[in-house]
């Protein structure tokens, strides 16, 4: 790392009045060990793609997103459309930060950028979706988690004032909420598995991982992923009856792991969503890394482009 700039999200997770503080404390610490480090704001959402290119043409070899792991995300198309080799670091000051508890990095800033100091650039290809979004088809880069139904719509529901008042914990505040419906849209889902024998199945949610650790309540959740792999394993809810997403939660989140019916993990490289008929499925969306996308049909596969991440 010679020439770094950080992006923070000013709006991003809690008590965001610091995060002007918290940046300038990263940013010095980075300084201190000789880096020709600079920072930015982003000025509103998706900003930071842009921001993130003009820092490649600007010369810099390294782009750090300071915020959750949204920010990451935009910098990481950022740096696909830019087609650089510029490394990309994390420092977790969202409300999520599923990357950067994943890559062990605390949430104190001076800890935290210390540590990404000592980190070095890994080779990855980035996840890849594609969905139906307002004027057609569209595609995303995304880093470590893609998921279709209820996931999405969690995220969809889940406001931003009630993130920065409670953080990572806003997400079960309206979970708790949406176990009040009786039942979740169906859709078809289609994967293929290790031994490239393909499947098809219903389910009123898919979610795709590449992380091995989780924050908070699900820090004992342990599903065998791994950003390092270039496949996800794949949580099927191959229900829409609310009961078994509960018993399935407090079943990770106990650390016991009892099998819930209709709930399988399975590892593939690819999947696809499309609807059902007889299903109202119109308001059946898609997130990556907690952001909302669009609607079915949904494919989501590693990229055939590769980018450089900050790991230990």
């Amino acid at each position: 790392m010679k020439k770094a700039l950080l992006i923070y999200n000013p709006s991003s997770g809690r008590k965001r009045e610091h995060r002007v503080h918290q940046v300038s404390k990263a940013l010095a610490v980075i300084s201190s060990a000789g880096v020709e480090a600079e920072s930015c704001a982003t000025t509103e959402r998706g900003s930071a793609v842009a921001q993130t290119q003009e820092a490649v043409a600007a010369g810099f070899d390294t782009v750090i997103a300071c915020g959750g792991d949204g920010t990451a995300n935009e910098v990481l198309n950022g740096l696909m459309l830019a087609g650089s080799d510029a490394a990309l670091g994390v420092l977790p000051f969202g409300s999520g930060n599923l990357l950067a508890t994943d890559l062990l990095l605390p949430r104190n800033a001076e800890a935290a950028a210390r540590l990404l100091l000592s980190y070095q650039p890994r080779t990855l290809q980035p996840g890849l979706i594609r969905y139906q979004g307002k004027g057609g088809a569209k595609e995303r880069y995304f880093l470590f988690a893609a998921g279709v139904g209820a996931d999405a719509e969690l995220m969809y529901r889940t406001g931003v004032q009630a993130k920065e008042r409670y953080g990572y914990y806003a997400y079960f505040l309206e979970m708790l909420r949406m176990a009040l419906r009786p039942r979740f849209s169906m859709f078809r889902v289609e994967w293929r598995d290790q031994q490239g024998c393909c499947h098809s199945s219903e389910a009123a949610m898919v979610m795709g991982v590449r992380v091995a650790r989780f924050p908070g309540l699900l820090q004992r959740v342990r599903l065998g992923a791994e950003l390092i792999r270039n496949d996800y394993r794949v949580m099927l809810f191959e229900t829409n009856k609310v009961r078994h997403f509960l018993n399935y939660f407090a079943s990770v989140c106990s650390g016991l792991n009892w099998k819930v019916k209709r709930v399988k993990v399975v590892s593939s490289a690819r999947f696809r969503c499309t609807p059902l008929d007889g299903y109202d499925t119109a308001g059946v969306h898609s997130e990556v890394d907690g952001e909302l996308l669009g609607t079915l049909p949904v494919e989501v596969s590693i990229g055939p482009k590769t980018f450089r991440l900050l790991m230990p």
